[in-house]
């Protein structure tokens, strides 16, 4: 009778650690359930974009339940792609985006900032003999006919006093422009101003000069975070968690330039660390001010939102529309602050 009850002791504790170990499979077998969803950069494969390769890296999509693949972006295009589904999620210019949801009718909504001002400008080789805006009236400037440094410029010369029809403007690829620049193939491309360690690289060590688009056009934030008003609305629990696992992404690269040029190089293996490291190093005065200590990185400020729609509606002569509507607060907190 004893061994009985000692047999069936034992037979009552091995049922329970199998109950326990078959739940604990179905929890694990739950947890790593994962959803994959396609992410665009904002233009091209550059050190500005490493930030999604090091959120990959680090476990930041695993650890939220993504499996992200990311292919390389195609500047204000970006909307248009969100848009029809061929991408989930997208790194956008903020005026592109708008652009493209108010006269393109693609329904593509920020949810978290990326850059707090604008990066666009136009690069030339400081001894082509460009010294000021004027002086590119008669020369080349190269871009993709997307990026919003050629969309915006018809309104960027006429601040800056440039007759744009005497600016000669061809197309070029995100990757190929820093050569056609290095080797005088073009006198001038639109480039961020972020991408000046990249342009000196491919130039040999020749310097670089800018014209910063901010110059002229005050308040214009940089880049977003954006998907559709759907995923929004039907799938705000995955927007959140992308969102987030993203800005940690950002948050850890420009912190952290010199490895996040090598896991940069690691997924992208023509990507230049060291050049990629500088962009994160620039990077960084865009991503983090005392707004940012306050409000966390990727907060939306209402107030540049209100004046980038503004810049929209006079350089684009768009249809009126409710700067309201361009952007979501349920993922990063919103807020009017003056640096």
């Amino acid at each position: 009778m004893r061994l009985s009850r000692r047999a069936a002791a034992l037979v009552l504790v091995i049922a329970v650690v199998a109950g326990a170990i078959a739940a604990g499979a179905s929890s694990s077998t739950s947890r790593q359930q994962v959803d994959s969803v396609k992410y665009a950069t904002s233009f091209g494969t550059f050190g500005r974009d490493a930030f999604v390769y090091v959120a990959i890296e680090k476990g930041y999509f695993r650890d939220a339940g993504f499996d992200v693949s990311v292919v390389p972006g195609l500047g204000t295009d970006n909307a248009r792609l969100v848009a029809s589904g061929q991408i989930d999620y997208a790194g956008s210019e903020t005026l592109g985006n708008i652009v493209g949801r108010v006269s393109g009718g693609f329904p593509v909504k920020i949810v978290a900032i990326t850059s707090q001002a604008t990066q666009a400008a136009i690069a030339t080789l400081a001894d082509s003999g460009i010294s000021t805006p004027k002086d590119l009236e008669g020369k080349t400037l190269a871009d993709l006919p997307a990026s919003i440094v050629i969309r915006l410029f018809p309104f960027y010369a006429k601040r800056a006093g440039i007759d744009a029809s005497k600016v000669n403007i061809v197309p070029g690829t995100p990757q190929t422009l820093p050569s056609l620049l290095a080797t005088g193939r073009t006198d001038a491309i639109g480039q961020f101003t972020v991408g000046v360690p990249t342009l000196v690289k491919a130039a040999g060590g020749r310097k670089v000069k800018t014209f910063k688009y901010s110059q002229y056009l005050k308040g214009l934030l940089g880049n977003a975070v954006v998907t559709t008003d759907e995923r929004v609305r039907t799938k705000p629990g995955e927007v959140r968690r992308f969102t987030r696992a993203l800005l940690k992404g950002l948050n850890y690269a420009v912190q952290n330039p010199g490895e996040s040029g090598y896991i940069l190089q690691k997924h992208v293996p023509l990507a230049d660390p060291i050049a990629a490291a500088n962009e994160l190093r620039i990077l960084k005065f865009f991503v983090q001010n005392k707004c940012t200590r306050k409000y966390g990185v990727g907060y939306i400020d209402v107030q540049k939102v209100k004046s980038t729609a503004s810049i929209a509606r006079n350089a684009f002569k768009t249809a009126p529309f409710a700067y309201q509507d361009l952007y979501s607060s349920a993922f990063v907190k919103t807020a009017s602050c003056k640096l």
